[in-house]
């Protein structure tokens, strides 16, 4: 055994700030197996020098740095100068990584609760235990539960453990057999369906600011509201700061950093769809200057539409046009169409009249005038006609641009540089889904789709492709699955083909499973990087069922509140103990010159570990061989790649393919996945940190891989009208059997629709003189923008955002509202909803919309085990709820923003 000792000087340098607390030596077990191959390389990681790495401090993954060790100590870290994304920058979570590290909170060796009570207001009364104890038991357990039935098991993931998360999650659940796998991070993540039905791309897409020259960004942030340092921020940033030659418009209920670095315009929250509608409305029938070309081949904008709301079909079963060239209805892929007419109406096909779907939109959007708009959004209309002016303007239709694609062909796109784009601040809401389509609207109408300029999907290269009827095929949760019941799923999946990921909703049937039709009952829980009870809505509920589970074990890190609940936990290294992968391939914010075409493969050499944790994917492959599954596991990584990426999946050669029987390291799963895509072994990336690839500039834009008509984006959303058919036939012939709390059928799928109408929700309904007379919304900040990774426990993150974020911790409300209600800066205020209450002191700011309350960031904790200052917080999450009719209607996010009222403590 090895005892490590820390100076007190190396404990203050590793932690980065005065004061830090001394850290406990502690003895370090033998390494098991996959570990022992690997002694004598580690063992090199104690020795003094700089080290390869990558960040992982928020979700993000895509800034490699360099950690330097000293005496056996971790002391400097520095991002890595040789990265052409992020040339060598970190953000203030990327420069904590060390105390995540030597976090005193941290679960430092297998521990068991022996107190059979749960609750977060129980001492679970933990003892140590050895590895062997702590992996057979949960093994054990695991391995009985599937011999009965593996429903009856529940796998929990998040982000926490993202390193490279998909590598081990989903294929766990897979070999396992159950169908119980949930996200508990996603909840706010309703920005997959407009993206997979529109653009054909996972997991979303993002403005191209090589070209742009105006961005119109609603409820989202650019980078800078992050404080991303993975070099989009920065290229942005160089064109409003410097280069002064892009405008960038934020529309948003409060002042983050994009907006105060550009223009912002406030907006009352809610009211997002119907400014956008206006915006729109001024664009067709006021400005009137629009993509002609694009909607007429690169949109449905000419299909017919019969009167039943679908495609009208011709004899041969296709989507019929009428081309203006010669007076004939075609098929949509007839090589004699000429020109196309977006304006056809009162069109004889097949016996009936239809009109194109384009004429369907234009009028829809008839009675939604800038004035109307005004009083949804509280955004003058005299500045809604401006900003539909100034996206036209900018927006260069009619210009193309010359690149060079992979082969080296010289290949002329339409360049279009106005583009919209939100993000959870407008889609997390009852109508999050319309309003997601309206920022994909507003930038077909332009052109502005996967060109130079435009919005381009995070995948890209030849990934669209045509459905038979011509249309983009969608992608991930745009697709239909019909329902069935009884349902099998605890997320009641089955009810709703379109949805992310709702895990409030799983643990709430989770604890009453046959109230809602399932057949089983939960046995067992693993949880792995998740916390489903703090980064979720009505985290009390989610305890409470928890609790009633019988078997719980957490792949932990810290002592968060699900490691609070379990019987059994398995410490999780720190990152810097992480080894990993993670390939950069797409931007999370924005597209800048400086990453549109790269990939970026990075490698972290794993730092020994300071306490008795192990790599957390090592201990999701042992359990699948305790479990006796390790065949079913590499079976499923065979079928489905070796994840190195968020979007980057390595198939295997059928030469490096798992063997059955064979229990390998995540070191040797990653090994191959690299050479096989990137044709180097893990051990040239320990060699150089890093591997850089190009794309040949016009491969970085999705439109060139295709020609004029050969695949057309939906400006007429069928697709969504035909998902809402399907459910109202299921749930009217199972309406007897399905129970389903807080859901009318009426109001669900009256959102599934091939035009999107506005309809008034619960926050543009707020008004003076109601009991909830306020509306309660929620922002990343630079140092909190989500929990993962423990930021909310780091003093350098907390010290230094109290010292220069007024907002941080505290209550955002306007000047005049706080007069109104007779409270000052400084004061303790209660802000409550119908879901709960938190508290919290007030800070006073011109920087939010009236009538606004804003807490700023992921902070507030249900339990004291992760220190006091993480707890001292108030939790956002307490005041919203998970109700099927405060959700999004078809993704099924929880609304982020609900009605409150503010009193004095």
């Amino acid at each position: 055994m090895r005892q490590i000792t820390l100076s007190r000087r190396s404990v203050l340098k590793a932690a980065g700030i005065a004061g830090a607390a001394s850290l406990m030596g502690v003895n370090l077990s033998p390494a098991h197996a996959a570990e022992a191959a690997a002694k004598d390389r580690t063992e090199q990681l104690l020795k003094d020098g700089w080290h390869f790495g990558h960040c992982r401090m928020c979700m993000r993954g895509t800034c490699p740095n360099l950690y330097r060790v000293q005496n056996g100590v971790v002391v400097e870290i520095m991002g890595n100068p040789k990265t052409p994304t992020s040339k060598g920058a970190l953000c203030a979570k990327g420069q904590s990584i060390i105390q995540n590290l030597y976090n005193p909170y941290r679960v430092k060796t297998p521990m068991k609760r022996t107190n059979p009570k749960k609750g977060l207001s129980e001492d679970p009364m933990w003892v140590e235990i050895s590895w062997e104890e702590a992996m057979s038991t949960t093994a054990g357990v695991l391995k009985k539960v599937r011999e009965r039935d593996p429903r009856r098991f529940v796998y929990t993931v998040g982000f926490g453990d993202m390193d490279f998360f998909c590598t081990f999650l989903f294929y766990f659940a897979g070999a396992y057999g159950t169908p119980n796998y949930l996200k508990s991070n996603g909840t706010l993540c309703v920005l997959h369906y407009a993206s997979d039905l529109v653009h054909g791309v996972f997991p979303g897409v993002k403005p191209d600011a090589t070209y742009a020259k105006y961005i119109l960004a609603m409820g989202m942030n650019l980078g800078m509201g992050i404080a991303s340092s993975d070099g989009g921020v920065r290229g942005l940033l160089d064109r409003v700061v410097y280069e002064k030659d892009i405008k960038v418009v934020c529309v948003d209920p409060h002042c983050g950093p994009d907006a105060s670095k550009t223009e912002w315009v406030p907006i009352r929250p809610g009211g997002e769809l119907a400014f956008m509608m206006g915006v729109i409305h001024s664009m067709i029938f006021e400005v009137k200057k629009l993509d002609f070309d694009f909607l007429q081949w690169r949109t449905n904008s000419p299909y017919l539409i019969g009167p039943d709301g679908y495609y009208a079909r011709g004899t041969d079963g296709k989507p019929q046009i009428l081309d203006s060239a010669d007076g004939k209805v075609k098929s949509f892929d007839d090589p004699t169409l000429k020109t196309p007419d977006i304006y056809a109406v009162n069109v004889d096909v097949n016996g009936v009249k239809a009109t194109a779907s384009f004429v369907h939109v234009k009028n829809g959007f008839k009675t939604y005038t800038p004035e109307w708009a005004a009083k949804k959004s509280g955004i003058p209309a005299k500045k809604i006609r401006q900003i539909a002016k100034d996206f036209i303007d900018n927006a260069s239709i009619g210009e193309t641009i010359e690149l060079m694609n992979g082969k080296g062909e010289k290949v002329i796109l339409p360049k279009r540089t106005s583009v919209c784009e939100g993000k959870r601040g407008i889609k997390n809401m009852r109508d999050g889904v319309p309003a997601d389509l309206m920022t994909k609207m507003m930038n077909m109408l332009v052109g502005s789709i996967d060109v130079p300029g435009g919005m381009l999907g995070t995948q890209r290269g030849p990934y669209l492709k045509p459905d038979k009827d011509g249309v983009v095929e969608p992608k991930g949760e745009a697709r239909y699955k019909d329902p069935v019941y009884p349902p099998q799923h605890l997320n009641l999946s089955e009810y709703f083909p379109h949805k992310h990921t709702l895990p409030t909703l799983a643990f709430k049937v989770a604890a009453d499973p046959k109230k809602y039709g399932l057949e089983y009952e939960v046995d067992a829980l693993l949880t792995v990087g998740g916390n489903p009870i703090a980064s979720t809505t009505e985290p009390y509920a989610v305890a409470d069922s928890v609790a009633k589970i019988p078997f719980s074990a957490t792949v932990a890190y810290h002592y968060d509140e699900m490691a609070h609940m379990s019987d059994i936990l398995l410490p999780c290294h720190a990152l810097l103990e992480k080894e990993s992968v993670n390939c950069y391939e797409g931007a999370f914010d924005v597209y800048t010159k400086e990453t549109v075409t790269k990939k970026v493969m990075m490698y972290r050499e794993p730092f020994k570990p300071v306490y008795n944790s192990r790599q957390p994917q090592d201990i999701i492959i042992e359990l699948c061989e305790r479990i006796g599954m390790i065949n079913e596991f590499n079976a499923n990584v065979n079928k489905t790649g070796v994840m190195l990426g968020e979007i980057t999946f390595a198939k295997l050669p059928e030469a490096d393919k798992l063997q059955p029987g064979v229990r390998y390291s995540i070191r040797e799963i990653w090994d191959r996945g690299v050479r096989s895509y990137f044709h180097k072994s893990l051990a040239d990336m320990a060699k150089e940190g890093m591997l850089v690839m190009d794309l040949a500039p016009a491969d970085a834009y999705n439109s060139s891989w295709f020609k004029k008509g050969e695949t057309r984006h939906p400006v007429y959303f069928e697709r969504l009208k035909k998902s809402g058919d399907g459910l109202r036939k299921f749930f009217t012939e199972y309406k007897d059997k399905v129970y389903l709390p807080d859901f009318d059928l009426d109001d669900q799928l009256q959102y599934y629709e091939a035009v999107i109408k506005w309809r008034p929700k619960k926050l543009t309904e707020v008004k003076k003189g109601d009991k909830y007379d306020m509306i309660s919304i929620n922002w990343k900040t630079p140092t909190s923008p989500m929990r993962s990774a423990g930021n909310d426990q780091m003093p350098y993150l907390n010290e230094a955002s109290e010292t220069f974020d007024p907002a941080y911790g505290k209550f955002s409300i306007n000047t005049k509202t706080a007069k109104e209600k007779g409270i000052k800066e400084g004061d303790t205020i209660w802000v409550e909803s119908e879901s709960g209450k938190i508290k919290g002191q007030v800070h006073i700011t011109e920087l939010i919309f009236p009538d606004v309350v804003g807490v700023a960031g992921a902070l507030g904790r249900l339990v004291d085990s992760l220190g006091k200052k993480a707890a001292s917080y108030p939790m956002y999450n307490k005041l919203t709820n998970a109700k099927i009719s405060d959700c999004c209607a078809v993704a099924i996010g929880v609304s982020n923003s609900v009605p409150v009222r503010i009193y004095k403590a």
